[in-house]
């Protein structure tokens, strides 16, 4: 009898040591599932933020990127002389046959090239048609 006592003992304490073993795994198991749940929605909600971000950073580049097409086409304007000397008449308040002059340190020079020359190489005098512009 001591000995079914023994063997019924021992069932019991292997029995509670399963009980203990699986408890234990089901605790390890659930604390693991719930970090990597937290840590899935904190990826998920950072996310969202940096697409809402990428959104607006999108629009500012498409605002960027008009401008920069704007400001392309002003550079290559502004190297043709017709427009240049379109924006002195327009700017200065120039008639079309005058000729608008750029000073440059010491230097004068002509922005309309096409109009013919207003001084006279022989007399050094101005011709009659441009002298309304010197005046």
């Amino acid at each position: 009898m001591a000995r079914y006592r023994v063997i019924r003992n021992r069932k019991a304490y292997l029995r509670r040591r399963g009980i203990r073993r699986f408890l234990s795994l089901a605790i390890i198991i659930t604390i693991f599932a719930y970090a990597t749940y937290s840590t899935y929605l904190n990826r998920m909600k950072r996310l969202e933020e940096i697409r809402m971000e990428r959104a607006v950073y999108e629009e500012t580049l498409d605002e960027v990127l008009l401008r920069q097409g704007f400001y392309n086409n002003q550079i290559v304007r502004l190297k043709d002389e017709d427009y240049i000397a379109m924006l002195a008449r327009e700017y200065l308040r120039s008639l079309p046959n005058e000729i608008v002059f750029r000073v440059i340190g010491d230097e004068i020079e002509t922005v309309d090239e096409n109009l013919p020359q207003a001084i006279d190489e022989d007399s050094s005098s101005v011709t009659e048609e441009y002298s309304s512009v010197i005046e």
